[in-house]
């Protein structure tokens, strides 16, 4: 089904389309996930978004980096399931930061229903992450 006839399906079923950051920020959650890099390796995948929690199809549009506990490069790489990859980002940091911002994707990537999304980082040094998965459904 082509992007427009899915849109317009949406409309006539009343859908819209609907964002929302994973982990759910609320009252007492803080916002992301923290993942460790590796010290020049993968660190461990985290999970993100748990398998079942979402139901139908939807797109991963980005994801944020919260906060960080130290300055080197960095890539963050965003999974389903551990194994398959939907999106990374690469920083330098060169200090201590939080809300670092949003990696963006120009197409956002379509990941079935029902999958768990994970993340996990890879650095010069073992330090840790905070990520958070924007993710949009009704597309």
């Amino acid at each position: 089904m082509s992007q427009l006839s899915r849109a317009i399906l949406n409309i006539i079923r009343g859908q819209s389309v609907v964002y929302t950051l994973y982990p759910v920020v609320g009252a007492g959650t803080v916002a992301g996930v923290t993942v460790t890099s590796g010290a020049g390796v993968w660190g461990a995948d985290k999970e993100v978004i748990a398998a079942l929690a979402i139901t139908t199809e939807f797109w991963i549009t980005g994801f944020d980096v919260d906060t960080n506990n130290g300055a080197q490069p960095v890539v963050i790489e965003i999974e389903i399931a551990g194994a398959t990859s939907v999106m990374s980002g690469r920083m330098d940091l060169t200090a201590v930061s939080s809300n670092i911002g949003r990696f963006g994707v120009p197409i956002p990537r379509q990941i079935p229903a029902n999958s768990q999304i994970t993340a996990r980082a890879s650095g010069t040094g073992a330090k840790t992450y905070n990520v958070s998965v924007m993710v949009a459904t009704g597309l």
